[in-house]
């Protein structure tokens, strides 16, 4: 998804453990949450790894063109054992307009 947004916050840089499915490996992923606004709707971003580790601070008073993908991602609840879902929206390409 391709969005022009306006960056209402930005987390500081996060270390977030997790782990890996494949390997079951305990890793650590890098993030940053942006809360963004396209004029409509709000939603939260997140842009990974070393991107995240070099992201710039970027000013709310500006627009930005920014380029997303969603993963949803399943897993099973501990309490009941019910089926959980999540979306997370990853910013993979930002630019000012």
């Amino acid at each position: 998804m391709e969005k022009r947004v306006r960056i209402l916050n930005q987390s500081p840089l996060m270390q977030r453990k997790y782990t890996d499915r494949k390997t079951g490996e305990q890793k650590e992923i890098s993030t940053v949450t942006l809360k963004l606004f396209d004029g409509i709707d709000t939603f939260l971003g997140e842009i990974t790894g070393e991107r995240a580790k070099n992201c710039q601070r970027f000013d709310p008073t500006r627009e930005y063109q920014v380029q997303c993908s969603m993963v949803v991602r399943e897993w099973n609840s501990q309490q009941t054992g019910e089926a959980m879902q999540a979306t997370t929206i990853y910013v993979d390409k930002i630019n000012l307009i």
